[in-house]
């Protein structure tokens, strides 16, 4: 009986990466733009794909929620999500006296706000990522934390509210790791980005 399991899994492992590879390569078709080698499960993940754009070597665990309805969603190059990552672009009005919230379709510019996530950030398992949130370079947050305001590059996030619980890197570490990935130009400096 073990032996008939082990292959009833495999075999579904089977088809269902095949359908995930499939439907990957389709839905990416939708996004504003998808770069090479963005892994994601498109089965067990539900995303509002009009309004999404990911740079190159992306990974987006599964039962992944990226959600925006009038804004956008940007992911840069080289970001790993872990599982059960939810996004939300926007909110849902709920000052308008004599209305139900359910009635209410229509939506003010301060209800949704762009997200963006640049290169080399590591998003952990149950991370929440609200609104008019920038998620700054090499940045890591940490499992289970609701992301409401921006993220400083090279630092590490968590909790609810995520809070800065340290820095990645030290100054001069951010500098050489700057220098060894980035052109001249490209590179965030001092004034521009960190501590």
């Amino acid at each position: 009986m073990r032996v008939l399991a082990y292959i009833v899994l495999k075999i579904e492992w089977l088809v269902v990466g095949c359908l995930n590879r499939f439907f990957s390569f389709l839905y990416k078709h939708l996004m504003i733009s998808c770069g090479c080698n963005v892994r994601f499960s498109s089965i067990t993940s539900d995303f509002t794909y009009r309004n999404i754009s990911i740079g190159n070597d992306v990974y987006i665990g599964p039962r992944a929620l990226f959600v925006a309805t009038d804004s956008k969603i940007h992911i840069g190059n080289k970001v790993i999500f872990g599982p059960r990552v939810t996004i939300i672009g926007g909110n849902h009005r709920v000052s308008d006296v004599g209305r139900y919230m359910f009635d209410v379709k229509e939506k003010l510019p301060e209800d949704d706000k762009d997200i963006y996530i640049n290169d080399d950030v590591w998003v952990g398992t149950n991370v929440t990522i609200l609104k008019g949130v920038t998620i700054g370079r090499g940045a890591v947050v940490a499992a289970g934390a609701l992301v409401v305001k921006d993220v400083d590059p090279y630092s590490v996030v968590g909790g609810v509210p995520a809070k800065k619980i340290k820095d990645r890197f030290s100054i001069s570490e951010i500098q050489k790791h700057e220098q060894i990935l980035y052109k001249e130009g490209q590179r965030l400096t001092k004034n521009n980005c960190y501590h």
